[in-house]
């Protein structure tokens, strides 16, 4: 038995555990049947400490998995995560062969872990039909959950998730009537979106349009606002940015700020994207295209990878939810 060491285990490679998959839309009700189910092994984890801080990993040494096994360690009194839907967790990572804490993640806000419940990858896997407030308790070899660069190494690797709270997959509001003169959006069965740019020139104006109407809560100044975005330019019609599946890229939504900070400037977007998000409701898409022209271009601003001063920027964006902390 080899031991997975903290060295092993790094923030690059817990992203690597959700590699790309596309996932179908999410489901809101009904029955969910997980694709990893408890076992000998799981079923001996347990862990003491509240979620959020430091956990003491219990379970006898040492433990070896037969695959992926997942067990409840305690329940949570929140929403199901169904397939396609996002969550957010923290999780230790413990030594099978000693129990001692190796390696944290998503203790804050500020690095808390977020997959796509079911994408037929890694943590997305084990996270479907959890609910939030949930404590898994997981086993599986490090080759099989890609914590190992031989997918053959069958070292066992011990885990334990901290659900904190769930996010619709996609926009999941009705569709509105599309606008004349801007870009046309249709979306995959997972929600991401393919756009098409007119052949006319782009507005002079900053213009937004709601494609995809929610009736979730309303975005005000300062909120943190979970999103799915595809960014691209209006004249090349390159996609500059998404936040959907992208090559090896998994679909990862991500927080912005919706805020002013003490410069002028938008905290995480640009200032129209900033303005757009404010007062939509969650559940709806937003579609907003940028001139040259906007303040949004002003000395100093930040711009989408790739972006250059002389591109009209066009967003396609899910407003998924609110992040309170």
């Amino acid at each position: 038995m080899r031991t997975l060491t903290a060295a092993i285990i790094t923030v690059g490679l817990v992203a690597s555990l959700s590699a790309c998959a596309t996932v179908g839309p999410s489901e809101s009700s009904g029955s969910c049947e997980p694709t990893s189910m408890s076992g000998d092994a799981s079923a001996l984890v347990d862990a003491t400490g509240e979620p959020g801080t430091v956990l003491t990993p219990e379970f006898p040494t040492p433990l070896i998995t037969d695959g992926i096994e997942v067990s409840t360690i305690s329940s949570g009194d929140g929403d199901t995560v169904y397939p396609g839907e996002i969550a957010d967790f923290h999780v230790t990572f413990a030594d099978a062969t000693t129990a001692e804490v190796i390696a944290l993640e998503g203790l804050d806000a500020a690095s808390i872990v977020r997959r796509t419940a079911g994408d037929g990858t890694g943590l997305g896997d084990v996270l479907a039909c959890a609910s939030v407030g949930d404590r898994l308790g997981i086993t599986a070899e490090a080759g099989e959950i890609g914590l190992a660069s031989d997918p053959e190494d069958t070292t066992t690797v011990v885990l334990i998730i901290d659900v904190v709270r769930a996010f619709p997959g996609r926009a999941d509001g009705v569709a509105q009537l599309a606008v004349n003169g801007m870009p046309a959006v249709a979306l995959a069965p997972s929600g991401q979106p393919g756009v098409t740019i007119p052949s006319a020139e782009a507005p002079e104006d900053t213009q937004t349009a709601t494609t995809i109407l929610g009736s979730g809560e309303t975005i005000e100044e300062g909120d943190g606002v979970v999103l799915h975005q595809t960014i691209l330019s209006w004249e090349t019609r390159a996609m500059l940015e998404t936040t959907w599946v992208d090559g090896e890229k998994p679909a990862v939504p991500t927080t912005v700020l919706a805020t002013e900070d003490n410069t002028g400037s938008r905290s995480g977007v640009i200032p129209a994207l900033a303005d757009a998000l404010i007062g939509a409701k969650v559940g709806s898409q937003l579609l907003v295209v940028v001139p040259p022209g906007d303040d949004s271009f002003a000395e100093g601003a930040t711009l989408p990878t790739g972006a250059t001063a002389t591109d009209t920027l066009v967003y396609v964006v899910d407003v998924l939810g609110i992040q309170k902390d």
